[in-house]
């Protein structure tokens, strides 16, 4: 499916904003000493390579909806645009240590950020040992999409503050979970739908939706609060009402876009995703859709999907196992949740006091998360 237009006008802004930071970074540093540039350069590189830029979008329109007039827009629209690159960075940041948990070659058709120093130390014929070396490196280049994400959110208010610490320490509980439930072979519908919940759900769609309509209540028309200051544009009643209406659009369509990603890590198109279709499997991470398959599987099925987390998988055994899951009814029970969290997700939508433009957008992007092929 197409991106709509209320995403990539979105993205656009948001990708020049980041490069406008990345820039002045290289700039800054290349006077101090080039080699520190190119912690900066790999961090562009992977920021670069592609993204949806959803979270972004969400935040986005979130502000627009929440804002009451066209001066305000006018007045705080960079500020949603750096909200929106601060995710992005933050999300960078959670890939590339993500990929080193998960041991990954290839992120979004490029080569991932410990593979590539890794090789380089070989190929400079450097000292060390090559994976500790990259992986160090990654580290640091995702530690710096951190801090940069942090400072594009400074300063944006008490409400503001208090949603960006609670959706870091998710992103830290939701990868955790994620990683010792693949571990300790988890497939129960439980763990995934935690999982699903902590690092999609509230991480993707829900913080982002309310962390871009409290920009509005914390930096009111034209200017932000001094710092651990509350604005009273809006009561806390009509704030919590807010929240929790924007939490009922939210999670469901975020766990549709898990069911989705689900099924695209196991169908989906090498070359459209951007790595390896399978590693799931390989990596034994905790889906509903395997949960589906493991729950629904007579005793010779489930025999091959207990071969699920064998890093040592051949393509072969990983078709084995596609077709297992086909059987089981997984992945048509897959679709008929999707389909049904999307309808009440836009139920919700439905009861949003927010801008129609920003209603209409909110709709176009949550028929191209349960609808995307990548």
């Amino acid at each position: 499916m197409t991106a709509p237009e209320q995403l990539t006008v979105v993205a656009d802004n948001v990708d020049a904003r980041m490069i406008e930071l990345l820039d002045a970074e290289c700039k800054k540093w290349t006077e101090v000493d080039p080699r520190l540039t190119e912690l900066v350069d790999e961090l562009a590189r992977m920021v670069s390579s592609g993204g949806k830029r959803l979270r972004s979008a969400f935040v986005y329109w979130a502000w627009r909806g929440a804002c009451t007039d066209a001066d305000e827009v006018a007045a705080g629209e960079a500020a949603a645009f750096d909200a929106g690159a601060a995710f992005e960075f933050l999300q960078t940041f959670a890939l590339i240590h993500d990929d080193i948990m998960d041991d990954s070659a290839y992120r979004r058709g490029a080569v991932t950020v410990h593979t590539a120093n890794a090789q380089r130390l070989t190929d400079a014929a450097w000292t060390g040992e090559p994976r500790r070396y990259g992986e160090g490196v990654a580290i640091l280049v995702g530690d710096l999409g951190h801090v940069l994400a942090d400072g594009l959110m400074a300063g944006r208010g008490q409400r503001v503050a208090k949603l960006w610490d609670e959706l870091r320490i998710e992103l830290n509980l939701g990868q955790y979970l994620d990683l010792r439930s693949a571990a300790a072979g988890d497939f129960d519908q439980a763990t995934a739908r935690q999982v699903a919940t902590f690092k999609t759900a509230l991480y993707t769609i829900v913080r982002p939706l309310q962390l871009g309509a409290s920009l509005t209540s914390a930096a009111g028309a034209a200017s932000a609060p001094a710092p651990g200051q509350v604005s009273s544009r809006w009561s806390e009643e009509d704030y919590r009402q807010m929240l929790n209406r924007l939490d009922r659009f939210g999670r469901p369509l975020g766990r549709a876009f898990q069911l989705r990603d689900d099924v695209l890590g196991l169908v989906g198109d090498n070359t459209a995703m951007g790595k390896p279709v399978g590693d799931d499997l390989r990596e034994g991470k905790p889906t509903e859709l395997i949960a589906h398959a493991v729950a629904n599987a007579n005793p010779a099925q489930r025999q091959v999907l207990e071969q699920i987390g064998d890093r040592n998988m051949s393509s072969d055994d990983a078709q084995r196992l596609v077709n297992v899951v086909r059987e089981t009814g997984a992945l048509e029970a897959n679709e008929a949740e999707i389909e049904r969290l999307l309808g009440e997700s836009k139920q919700a939508l439905a009861t949003l006091d927010f801008q129609p433009e920003a209603v209409e957008a909110l709709d176009a992007l949550a028929d191209y998360v349960v609808e995307r092929d990548r």
